[in-house]
């Protein structure tokens, strides 16, 4: 791997520069999650202004590949993940189809009332009881989606209080209580992170989110779980099959 700039002047030395750090990046010797070498160890290191570092890593930013935290440095990301709109895709399982690492972290699993807005949606009254599973899902380290499921809670009383973090919910339900979502309609919607999601998944308050809701339809087809899911549009894009 090349590791020194031409200096005769054929080819900018910040282009040179993103180029060797680009190149470090996708053969793994900065892995998603690594802290980058900070402005004045590339300043030393290649003998280089700090303008032409900085355009150098403008371009690694606007490639998709860092993110930059103030106060903490410049982070290497997870490549981006595809979602495909076609069909529902499980986190844990697609994940481990993929040979990624991840985790999953439970931030609620609380028997609530339904809200106007989920009563409506699932053709409910307004405040009766559902089960709201809400997880924060990782890759390399890196939170990237938050998925909250809201369950009828008189359909799957067990549930609440569950660890769903390694466990799967939708293997709980199928083993349990014979509930199996047989189809699904989603809306998709593009927003912006507000503080409180900003601070849950690690970015900046106003960053773009791809936001999901979705209804669930069980073997008789009555509708069974409402679902809500925010993506970092900087870790996910969308996919579809169609028809021409």
């Amino acid at each position: 791997m090349q590791e020194k700039l031409d200096f005769s002047g054929r080819t900018q030395l910040y282009y040179q520069l993103f180029d060797i750090l680009c190149a470090k990046i996708k053969s793994g010797e900065y892995a998603p999650g690594d802290m980058l070498p900070t402005e004045n160890d590339l300043v030393q290191k290649y003998k280089v202004s700090r303008i032409t570092v900085r355009k150098a890593m403008d371009l690694l930013y606007n490639e998709g590949l860092i993110s930059r935290k103030r106060g903490y440095g410049t982070i290497v990301k997870p490549p981006k993940m595809d979602q495909t709109i076609n069909k529902v895709v499980h986190f844990s399982s697609e994940m481990e189809k993929r040979g990624q690492e991840f985790s999953t972290k439970m931030l609620a699993n609380e028997k609530i009332p339904a809200n106007k807005h989920i009563a409506s949606e699932l053709g409910i009254m307004e405040k009766e009881p559902l089960i709201h599973v809400n997880r924060l899902r990782h890759l390399n380290k890196v939170p990237i989606c938050l998925e909250s499921a809201f369950l009828l809670y008189e359909k799957c009383p067990d549930v609440v209080g569950k660890d769903f973090s390694k466990n799967s919910l939708r293997l709980f339900l199928e083993s349990n209580y014979n509930i199996v979502w047989k189809r699904a309609s989603q809306k998709i919607y593009a927003i912006l992170a507000d503080k409180k999601m900003a601070k849950i998944l690690d970015i900046d308050e106003g960053s773009p989110l791809i936001y999901i809701e979705r209804i669930s339809y069980d073997k008789d087809d009555k509708k069974g779980e409402f679902f809500q899911g925010y993506y970092r549009a900087d870790s996910y894009y969308l996919t579809a099959e169609l028809e021409v």
